[in-house]
């Protein structure tokens, strides 16, 4: 990927993140981190329990602020933008995908993939069309009028991906999406992570403790402590299942 003519989809300099700031039990978590992810990549950021994965998450999903240091998310400012433009951008510009899904109970799956789309202004028709069209993509159209608690936790999270694209997101940001899954589960569920970057060209984040999982992604940036301690890209991408 040539990306010396694209610019970056995150561009964090300086990340600072400061817990209970002036008082006694101040606690820095992120010690300056430095990011670049141009569009296309996909990129593991592993580490183990501790190390600072959950809140550099945080802020590259806009669902928390850094103490210090500047964020650009796919050219807007993120420090600067206002609460609803922030709203916005998690909205139209992310797509998350949760451990624990974070789908709607006693609501259909169908219904389940739309709702971002009903916050974003889209016409009912194409809401139920474009649902439908990603649902089968993942292969849970036939699932699409059950709800959650008639799913398994891999149907469930493949409707979580499913949802997490109906806006055409510039980032998937999915957070140790196969933690509640079985290991065949957690395979399929990578499958189409690798299928989703290779075939659309999605730029996908993925943040894990696995660093099994880690390794089949092109570019891997590791954690400790708070810091960046490496970060790796592949000269050669490949996956024997796809």
């Amino acid at each position: 990927m040539n990306q010396s003519f694209q610019a970056p989809l995150i561009e964090m300099q300086g990340i600072v993140k400061t817990y209970n700031v002036g008082k006694e039990n101040e606690l820095e978590i992120l010690h300056g981190i430095d990011l670049t992810v141009y569009p296309g990549e996909f990129v593991a950021i592993v580490g183990e329990s501790g190390s600072g994965k959950s809140t550099l998450m945080n802020i590259i999903g806009v669902l928390d602020q850094p103490t210090a240091g500047s964020y650009r998310l796919d050219g807007v400012d993120v420090q600067r933008a206002s609460r609803d433009e922030m709203s916005e951008v998690r909205n139209k510009k992310i797509g998350f995908v949760f451990q624990n899904f974070n789908l709607i109970g006693r609501t259909t799956a169908q219904r389940n993939v739309e709702l971002p789309m009903l916050y974003a202004g889209v016409g009912a028709r194409q809401r139920e069309q474009r649902a439908r069209e990603l649902l089968a993509m993942v292969g849970m159209e036939q699932r699409r009028f059950h709800q959650p608690n008639e799913l398994s936790g891999g149907q469930k999270q493949r409707v979580a991906i499913a949802r997490s694209l109906v806006n055409d997101p510039a980032i998937l940001l999915a957070d140790e999406p196969t933690g509640a899954l079985d290991s065949e589960t957690s395979r399929h569920v990578m499958d189409i992570f690798h299928t989703l970057h290779r075939q659309q060209g999605k730029t996908i984040v993925l943040i894990t403790h696995s660093q099994e999982l880690a390794a089949e992604c092109p570019r891997v940036i590791t954690l400790k402590d708070g810091n960046i301690i490496s970060d790796q890209r592949k000269e050669a991408y490949g996956h024997a299942n796809l």
